[in-house]
Protein backbone atom coordinates (compact mmCIF):
# COMPACT_ATOMS: atom_id res chain seq x y z
CA UNK A 1 0.00 0.00 0.00
CA UNK A 2 2.85 2.42 0.76
CA UNK A 3 4.33 1.90 -2.57
CA UNK A 4 0.97 2.48 -4.09
CA UNK A 5 0.87 5.96 -2.06
CA UNK A 6 4.09 6.89 -3.24
CA UNK A 7 3.48 6.17 -6.44
CA UNK A 8 0.29 7.99 -6.78
CA UNK A 9 1.89 10.89 -5.08
CA UNK A 10 5.07 11.26 -7.67
CA UNK A 11 2.39 10.94 -10.77
CA UNK A 12 0.47 13.63 -8.82
CA UNK A 13 3.56 15.85 -8.52
CA UNK A 14 4.81 14.67 -11.89
CA UNK A 15 1.76 15.81 -13.73
CA UNK A 16 1.26 19.02 -11.87
CA UNK A 17 5.18 20.28 -12.96
CA UNK A 18 3.80 19.19 -16.32
CA UNK A 19 1.05 21.19 -16.25
CA UNK A 20 2.68 24.52 -15.17
CA UNK A 21 5.48 24.34 -17.51
CA UNK A 22 2.76 23.99 -20.99
CA UNK A 23 3.14 26.98 -22.62
CA UNK A 24 0.22 29.55 -22.97
CA UNK A 25 -0.97 30.91 -25.60
CA UNK A 26 0.73 34.76 -25.94
CA UNK A 27 -1.86 37.12 -26.57
CA UNK A 28 -2.21 41.05 -25.81
CA UNK A 29 -3.93 41.86 -22.91
CA UNK A 30 -6.26 44.76 -22.23
CA UNK A 31 -6.49 45.21 -18.49
CA UNK A 32 -9.43 47.84 -17.77
CA UNK A 33 -9.52 49.37 -14.41
CA UNK A 34 -12.48 51.33 -14.23
CA UNK A 35 -12.23 53.02 -17.43
CA UNK A 36 -14.91 51.61 -19.55
CA UNK A 37 -18.27 49.90 -19.59
CA UNK A 38 -18.17 46.04 -20.59
CA UNK A 39 -19.28 46.97 -23.86
CA UNK A 40 -16.98 48.94 -24.72
CA UNK A 41 -14.49 46.90 -23.46
CA UNK A 42 -15.13 43.96 -25.62
CA UNK A 43 -15.49 46.50 -28.22
CA UNK A 44 -11.86 47.32 -28.03
CA UNK A 45 -10.73 43.99 -27.89
CA UNK A 46 -12.71 42.64 -30.93
CA UNK A 47 -11.41 46.28 -32.61
CA UNK A 48 -7.75 45.29 -31.58
CA UNK A 49 -7.41 41.59 -32.78
CA UNK A 50 -9.52 42.61 -36.19
CA UNK A 51 -6.77 44.84 -36.90
CA UNK A 52 -3.65 43.49 -35.32
CA UNK A 53 -4.40 39.69 -36.14
CA UNK A 54 -2.98 38.31 -33.00
CA UNK A 55 -4.98 37.53 -30.16
CA UNK A 56 -6.42 39.77 -27.55
CA UNK A 57 -7.62 39.36 -24.09
CA UNK A 58 -9.26 41.29 -21.38
CA UNK A 59 -8.87 41.72 -17.49
CA UNK A 60 -10.71 43.56 -15.31
CA UNK A 61 -9.41 44.81 -13.05
CA UNK A 62 -10.77 47.91 -11.31
CA UNK A 63 -8.22 47.68 -8.06
CA UNK A 64 -6.16 49.65 -10.40
CA UNK A 65 -8.32 52.27 -10.04
CA UNK A 66 -6.89 53.65 -7.47
CA UNK A 67 -3.22 54.73 -8.15
CA UNK A 68 -2.69 58.18 -8.75
CA UNK A 69 -0.48 58.50 -11.83
CA UNK A 70 1.19 56.66 -14.62
CA UNK A 71 4.59 55.54 -12.44
CA UNK A 72 2.66 53.94 -10.11
CA UNK A 73 -0.02 51.96 -12.01
CA UNK A 74 3.22 50.98 -14.10
CA UNK A 75 4.33 49.66 -10.95
CA UNK A 76 1.45 47.59 -9.95
CA UNK A 77 0.65 46.69 -13.32
CA UNK A 78 3.72 44.78 -13.47
CA UNK A 79 2.39 42.29 -11.22
CA UNK A 80 -0.38 41.61 -13.19
CA UNK A 81 0.86 40.72 -16.43
CA UNK A 82 2.44 36.70 -16.86
CA UNK A 83 4.62 35.36 -19.72
CA UNK A 84 1.75 35.00 -22.00
CA UNK A 85 0.86 38.74 -21.80
CA UNK A 86 3.58 40.33 -24.57
CA UNK A 87 1.87 43.86 -24.03
CA UNK A 88 -0.21 44.84 -21.12
CA UNK A 89 -2.18 47.86 -22.51
CA UNK A 90 -4.48 49.04 -19.51
CA UNK A 91 -7.16 51.68 -19.54
CA UNK A 92 -7.60 53.72 -16.37
CA UNK A 93 -8.39 57.59 -15.96
CA UNK A 94 -5.98 60.22 -13.97
CA UNK A 95 -7.53 63.02 -13.10
CA UNK A 96 -4.67 65.31 -13.01
CA UNK A 97 -2.47 64.07 -15.73
CA UNK A 98 -3.33 64.80 -19.55
CA UNK A 99 -0.61 62.73 -21.27
CA UNK A 100 -3.22 60.72 -22.96
CA UNK A 101 -0.52 57.59 -23.30
CA UNK A 102 2.69 56.39 -21.68
CA UNK A 103 4.05 53.31 -22.76
CA UNK A 104 7.27 51.29 -20.72
CA UNK A 105 8.36 49.29 -23.79
CA UNK A 106 10.96 47.71 -21.95
CA UNK A 107 8.35 46.40 -19.44
CA UNK A 108 5.60 45.40 -22.57
CA UNK A 109 3.19 47.62 -20.70
CA UNK A 110 1.25 50.70 -22.17
CA UNK A 111 -1.06 53.03 -20.32
CA UNK A 112 -4.06 54.81 -21.64
CA UNK A 113 -5.65 57.73 -19.75
CA UNK A 114 -9.25 57.63 -20.42
CA UNK A 115 -10.22 61.17 -18.89
CA UNK A 116 -8.69 63.42 -20.94
CA UNK A 117 -9.92 60.97 -24.05
CA UNK A 118 -13.51 61.71 -22.91
CA UNK A 119 -16.47 63.04 -24.42
CA UNK A 120 -20.14 62.48 -24.29
CA UNK A 121 -20.26 61.55 -27.90
CA UNK A 122 -20.18 57.66 -26.86
CA UNK A 123 -18.87 56.90 -30.71
CA UNK A 124 -16.08 59.59 -30.91
CA UNK A 125 -15.28 58.41 -27.26
CA UNK A 126 -15.29 54.83 -28.85
CA UNK A 127 -12.80 55.92 -31.92
CA UNK A 128 -10.71 57.72 -29.58
CA UNK A 129 -9.92 54.89 -27.37
CA UNK A 130 -9.78 52.57 -30.37
CA UNK A 131 -6.67 54.62 -31.98
CA UNK A 132 -5.19 54.88 -28.35
CA UNK A 133 -5.33 50.75 -28.36
CA UNK A 134 -3.65 51.15 -31.90
CA UNK A 135 -0.97 53.35 -31.10
CA UNK A 136 -0.01 51.72 -27.37
CA UNK A 137 0.11 48.35 -29.39
CA UNK A 138 3.06 49.67 -31.87
CA UNK A 139 4.47 51.79 -29.38
CA UNK A 140 5.15 48.74 -26.87
CA UNK A 141 7.06 47.00 -29.93
CA UNK A 142 9.54 49.36 -29.90
CA UNK A 143 7.82 51.01 -33.32
CA UNK A 144 8.02 54.84 -33.78
CA UNK A 145 5.19 57.31 -35.29
CA UNK A 146 4.93 57.27 -39.28
CA UNK A 147 5.25 60.59 -40.93
CA UNK A 148 2.08 59.23 -42.87
CA UNK A 149 -0.94 61.71 -42.14
CA UNK A 150 -3.30 58.66 -42.77
CA UNK A 151 -1.29 56.15 -40.01
CA UNK A 152 -2.65 55.94 -36.75
CA UNK A 153 0.61 55.94 -35.14
CA UNK A 154 1.57 59.77 -36.52
CA UNK A 155 2.20 62.85 -34.27
CA UNK A 156 -0.99 64.95 -32.92
CA UNK A 157 -1.39 67.97 -31.80
CA UNK A 158 -5.25 68.13 -30.22
CA UNK A 159 -7.98 65.93 -29.70
CA UNK A 160 -9.34 67.59 -33.30
CA UNK A 161 -6.50 66.58 -34.83
CA UNK A 162 -6.61 62.73 -33.02
CA UNK A 163 -10.22 62.81 -34.62
CA UNK A 164 -9.14 63.01 -37.81
CA UNK A 165 -6.55 60.20 -37.62
CA UNK A 166 -7.01 56.89 -39.30
CA UNK A 167 -7.67 53.98 -37.58
CA UNK A 168 -5.29 51.40 -38.05
CA UNK A 169 -1.35 51.42 -39.60
CA UNK A 170 0.17 52.63 -43.01
CA UNK A 171 1.10 49.42 -44.99
CA UNK A 172 5.09 49.49 -43.99
CA UNK A 173 4.14 49.66 -40.30
CA UNK A 174 1.55 47.02 -40.87
CA UNK A 175 4.33 44.55 -42.16
CA UNK A 176 6.66 45.80 -38.96
CA UNK A 177 4.30 45.44 -36.65
CA UNK A 178 3.76 41.61 -38.27
CA UNK A 179 7.60 41.23 -37.90
CA UNK A 180 7.75 41.96 -34.36
CA UNK A 181 4.53 40.05 -33.24
CA UNK A 182 6.03 36.81 -35.11
CA UNK A 183 9.41 37.38 -32.75
CA UNK A 184 7.45 37.91 -29.42
CA UNK A 185 5.73 34.68 -30.16
CA UNK A 186 2.17 35.70 -31.07
CA UNK A 187 0.13 33.81 -33.55
CA UNK A 188 -2.70 34.82 -35.84
CA UNK A 189 -5.85 35.33 -34.14
CA UNK A 190 -8.08 32.01 -34.35
CA UNK A 191 -5.46 29.93 -34.90
CA UNK A 192 -4.87 26.16 -34.37
CA UNK A 193 -1.30 27.31 -33.07
CA UNK A 194 0.38 25.23 -36.07
CA UNK A 195 0.36 27.86 -38.51
CA UNK A 196 2.52 31.21 -37.66
CA UNK A 197 1.78 34.61 -38.23
CA UNK A 198 3.78 35.77 -41.44
CA UNK A 199 4.63 39.61 -42.13
CA UNK A 200 2.85 40.96 -45.18
CA UNK A 201 5.43 41.89 -47.43
CA UNK A 202 6.44 45.79 -47.52
CA UNK A 203 5.77 47.81 -50.50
Amino acid sequence: MRVVALLTISLFLLTGGCSQQAPQEKTITIVNAAAVDAPLLERLRSFAEQELHVPVRTLEKPKLAGKKNFQTLEKASERVKTDADVTLIVLAGFNDEQKHLVVYSNRGIAIVNSLPLYTDDAEKFARRMERMIMRAAAFSFGMDPTPDPFCVTRDYRSLEDLDLMGLNYSPPWQGRFAEEAVQRGLIPAGSSGKKRLTAPPIR
